[in-house]
C-alpha cells in the first residue's frame, strides 16, 4: 500500500528523521556553569524509496528542509538546560501525482542535562526532555509532526579516550519517548565517536537507532531505522566553529531510505 494513502504514517517517518540526527556537541558532559552554546543548523534531506522488511522498496518520497536553534546554558556545574525549536519546509508527493507542501514551525524540545557521576576521564548524565507539539495544525497537509507531546529519559554515559594516538571521545545514548498519543513509543540508542586529527578540527561518526515499541496506534505502523552520520567541525576562532556533513539511512523497516545533508554554525557565549 502506498505511503500517500495514509498521512498519519508519513508524520511518523518524519518525526523520527530530524535532519541534524541527533546530539552532535557536549553530550554527556553539561557545559560549565554560566556558559552557553548555540548550535544553528541548516538541514536538507529526501527520500525516494524505503524499507519496508520484504525487500521490496515502495514509495515512501519526501524533501524536507530543516533550520534549527539548539540553545544550551550551563545552570550550575553538573546541570545544562536546553532549548530547541525548529523551522522545516515539507514537501511530500501525492500517490496520485502532484505535491503537498507546509512550511513552518514544527514540535519545539526542551529540558535539561543533569551529570550524576564523574569518574577521571568520563561521565554519567540523565537527560529529562519534553517535546512540545506548539505550533501543530492538523489543517496542514502534509502536518507537521504529530500533533501530541512526547515526554523522554536519555541516559548518557561520555568517554574520554585515546584511538591511533589521536584524542577524542565517546558518547553512548539511550532513550526511551512516552507519547500521549499515536505514533508508539519508541527506543532510541545514538553512538558518537568523535576524533581530532588537529587541535582545530573535530571529525564524528554517528549512528542514530530508533525502534517503535508497543501499539502503534490507528493508521500507522511499528517502524524501525537505523542512520549514519559523518561530520566535520572546523573552529574558526575560540568561540566559533563550523560543521559540515551527511547522513543516511542504512536500513529499517516501514521508513524512508532517507539521504541527507547539514551545514551547522556553532557559537560559544
Amino acid at each position: 500500500m502506498n505511503l500517500f494513502l495514509r498521512p498519519p504514517l508519513l508524520a511518523l517517518l518524519l518525526t523520527l528523521s530530524p535532519l541534524a540526527a541527533g546530539p552532535v556537541c557536549a553530550g554527556a558532559w553539561p557545559l560549565a556553569e554560566g556558559t552557553g552554546q548555540m548550535i544553528l543548523t541548516l538541514g536538507a534531506s529526501r527520500s525516494d524509496a524505503g524499507f519496508d522488511g520484504r525487500d521490496s522498496g515502495r514509495g515512501l518520497e519526501f524533501r524536507k528542509w530543516e533550520l534549527s536553534p539548539l540553545l544550551t546554558w550551563g545552570l550550575d556545574a553538573e546541570t545544562s538546560l536546553f532549548l530547541k525549536p525548529t523551522l522545516q519546509r515539507l514537501s511530500a508527493d501525492r500517490s496520485g501525482g502532484g505535491t503537498d507542501r507546509t512550511t513552518g514551525l514544527t514540535d519545539t524540545e526542551l529540558g535539561f542535562t543533569r551529570a550524576v557521576w564523574r569518574g577521571t576521564d568520563s561521565v554519567l548524565s540523565f537527560q529529562p526532555m519534553l517535546r512540545l507539539p506548539l505550533f501543530y495544525d492538523s489543517d496542514d497537509s502534509p502536518a507537521l509532526g504529530s500533533g501530541h507531546a512526547d515526554a523522554e529519559m536519555r541516559v548518557l554515559y561520555g568517554r574520554n579516550l585515546t584511538l591511533a594516538g589521536l584524542p577524542g571521545f565517546f558518547d553512548g545514548q539511550l532513550a526511551w519517548r512516552q507519547r500521549t498519543g499515536a505514533p508508539a513509543n519508541e527506543a532510541n540508542l545514538d553512538l558518537t565517536l568523535g576524533l581530532r586529527p588537529q587541535a582545530d578540527l573535530m571529525l564524528l561518526l554517528q549512528s542514530f537507532n530508533t525502534v517503535t515499541l508497543g501499539h502503534a496506534g490507528n493508521g500507522y505502523d511499528q517502524t524501525r531505522r537505523y542512520k549514519l552520520q559523518l561530520s566535520a567541525v572546523q573552529q574558526l576562532t575560540p568561540t566559533v566553529s563550523v560543521q559540515i556533513g551527511a547522513n543516511k539511512a542504512v536500513g529499517g523497516r516501514n521508513d524512508g531510505n532517507e539521504l541527507g545533508g547539514l551545514l551547522a554554525l556553532w557559537v560559544g557565549f
